[in-house]
């Protein structure tokens, strides 16, 4: 009985035992629940125009926060988020490094996590501010003044983003040089130095931001002084513009409007004279910028025109003077040759010049070794003048008695023609040319061969067109790196065999092929032998030997006179100081200008075909050579 009511006791101890522990673990599931509550901030659902490095920004509550991590997702779509970043500590999070990219749409959320549970936020949207847009210039476009000032449209830029503005501005299309650098502003007030009164500048704005770049269109604008009105320009009619009487209608003088910047009126005095310049003044007033000249017009005559404009202080700019033929339903005049000009001798770069002649609208011009001429040099040629070429005059220097050659002009429009009477003239046959470089002046004779016209003298210029030195190279020094530039060589030795005295201003100098293709080496109004330059002369002579010197044993029967300028290549052994002094007098190697190639001519007294024999060179840094020019 005793035991009985133990085990009675046992059994309700257990339980009871297990009543309470069902309590306690009923309690522990319920406070173990997540208590986690979570508010994404910024950007706002939906923002736009957000910069490229954003931050976003949420809330947090529960117990314990402080051991809250939380994980961050985002993409450029709602339903593939990638996770970005996670176990972040703070309430925030921040993109780097411009890795967002520009006008997109990106999905955002955050995970909270205690360890144990997770609490999801919504997904949010924002978009970026989009690409860079281009600048729109406001001013200056077509006249510009002192003070300067340049001004655009802003470009819009993203949320807390500083924009950069940079100003270009130059006499170049397009301009290269920044002359301002501004943040966040439309405007720039240039203080640089004073530009040139009627120069054209181009100018532009470049906008950037720490990702992109973008560039305006480019403006234009003249320079004009300050207070003074815009400068006028003619619009019709422009020079050599005939018109008929038997076609009746007005003549109306039209040029451009002009303001004056601080809005005071401007008057037009327009000029119409029989005279170059015209001093009448046929009328004056203001507003619209057109004068009908009709009735103060004499038939057969031909006029000239322009007009200024002024401001009431007496500031005034004009245009430039223009011609106009008022006729009747005749032909043109016929042109009248300055026979002074070119009859007899016809030096290098003479021209046939006939002036103005009465309702010509063209000329066609012939020149030829009959009279009258008959081979048409210049067909619908506008212009009072002609420059004849030496391609229009082919010339041989071996015939005892020089070629005559006859011109005529004659006029066009569209009644008729009319034609000059017929000229004559002698081609000269050799002269010389002064090549005038800064403080270099050098005088090299020329010769026509043919229908070219040859330096007789290989170049030994120093000095580039412009005035600027030529690199020396001296003769310890090894050429030619990648970077160098023009380069000429003249320390050939004194008293090595084959060479003559004074050798730099007898043979001339050698040039790098750098050289060779500068612009600005040749003499103004020549160029170096070309290919093209190369056929005709090879097939014009019977040998090369008809043009080298007598140094080189040579007939020399056109006074081409060619020589060796000499070469210079890298130290080697069988070259001393570079240069090769045991000369073969029998060729002479010249630089071709040949786009693409890196190519010498050699003439030979034997050999080869018809004496001449290209040879292409290998780097144009290791060897240099002599420059010959031929007439453009």
């Amino acid at each position: 009985m005793k035991y009985m009511k133990n085990l009675l006791l046992l059994t309700v101890l257990s339980l009871s035992f297990f009543a309470i522990s069902c309590d306690e673990d009923d309690e522990g599931a319920a406070s173990g629940a997540p208590n986690i509550g979570l508010t994404i901030q910024s950007p706002a659902d939906g923002a736009e125009s957000v910069g490229f490095n954003p931050t976003f920004t949420w809330t947090a509550s529960g117990d314990n926060t402080n051991a809250f991590k939380y994980d961050f997702y985002i993409g450029t779509e709602k339903g593939k988020l990638g996770l970005r970043a996670q176990n972040i500590k703070d309430l925030k999070y921040r993109i780097t490094k411009n890795t967002v990219l520009k006008g997109q749409t990106y999905y955002w959320k955050v995970v909270a996590k205690d360890g144990i549970y997770e609490k999801e936020s919504d997904v949010w949207s924002f978009t970026t501010s989009p690409l860079l847009t281009s600048p729109v210039l406001i001013g200056p476009i077509n006249f510009g003044r002192d003070p300067l000032k340049f001004e655009w449209e802003e470009t819009a830029s993203a949320e807390n983003e500083k924009l950069t503005y940079k100003v270009y501005l130059g006499t170049e299309d397009p301009p290269t040089e920044v002359v301002g650098t501004i943040e966040d502003t439309g405007s720039f007030d240039y203080n640089g130095p004073e530009l040139d009164e009627f120069e054209t500048y181009y100018w532009r704005i470049e906008v950037l931001d720490e990702l992109n770049t973008s560039l305006s269109e480019v403006g234009t604008f003249q320079k004009l002084l300050g207070g003074y009105p815009d400068l006028p320009s003619v619009v019709a009619p422009l020079d050599n513009t005939l018109f008929f009487e038997r076609d009746g209608g007005d003549i109306i003088l039209d040029w451009t409007d002009s303001t004056d910047p601080e809005g005071d009126t401007v008057t037009y005095d327009v000029y119409l004279d029989t005279a170059n310049p015209p001093v009448n003044v046929a009328a004056s007033f203001s507003g619209d910028s057109e004068y009908n000249a009709t009735s103060g017009l004499v038939v057969n005559t031909s006029y000239y025109w322009k007009v200024v404009a002024k401001d009431p202080s007496g500031n005034s700019y004009s245009t430039e003077v223009f011609n106009f033929d008022y006729l009747d339903s005749s032909g043109p005049a016929a042109p009248m040759i300055n026979e002074e000009v070119v009859d007899g001798t016809m030096s290098l770069d003479e021209s046939i010049v006939w002036g103005k002649t009465l309702g010509a609208a063209t000329y066609d011009v012939y020149i030829g070794e009959t009279n009258p001429p008959t081979t048409q040099v210049a067909t619908d040629f506008v212009g009072e003048s002609y420059v004849v070429k030496p391609k229009d005059i082919p010339s041989d220097i071996t015939i005892a008695v020089p070629k005559t050659y006859y011109a005529r002009v004659v006029a066009k429009n569209i009644d008729g023609e009319a034609e000059s009477s017929v000229i004559s003239f002698t081609p000269q046959l050799t002269g010389t040319v002064t090549d005038v470089r800064g403080t270099e002046s050098i005088e090299y004779g020329w010769v026509r061969v043919g229908e070219q016209v040859w330096m007789t003298e290989n170049l030994r210029a120093r000095k580039l067109t412009n005035g600027e030195d030529i690199l020396f190279l001296g003769p310890n020094n090894i050429p030619l790196g990648e970077d160098s530039m023009e380069i000429y060589y003249d320390e050939h030795p004194e008293g090595l065999p084959g060479f003559t005295p004074d050798w730099s201003n007898t043979h001339g100098l050698v040039y790098s092929s750098r050289a060779r293709k500068n612009p600005l080496v040749p003499t103004e109004g020549w160029h170096v032998i070309t290919e093209a330059d190369l056929s005709y002369i090879s097939n014009y002579v019977n040998s090369a030997s008809e043009l080298m010197g007598d140094w080189h044993g040579g007939s020399n029967i056109y006074g081409v006179n060619c020589l060796i300028a000499g070469f210079r290549y890298n130290l080697v052994s069988d070259y001393e100081n570079g240069f090769r002094t045991a000369l073969e007098q029998s060729r002479i190697p010249y630089w071709v200008d040949a786009p693409g190639e890196n190519n010498t001519v050699e003439l030979y007294l034997t050999g080869h075909t018809r004496g001449f024999r290209y040879f292409k060179q290998g780097s144009e840094h290791l060897r240099m050579w002599g420059i010959r020019l031929i007439k453009d």
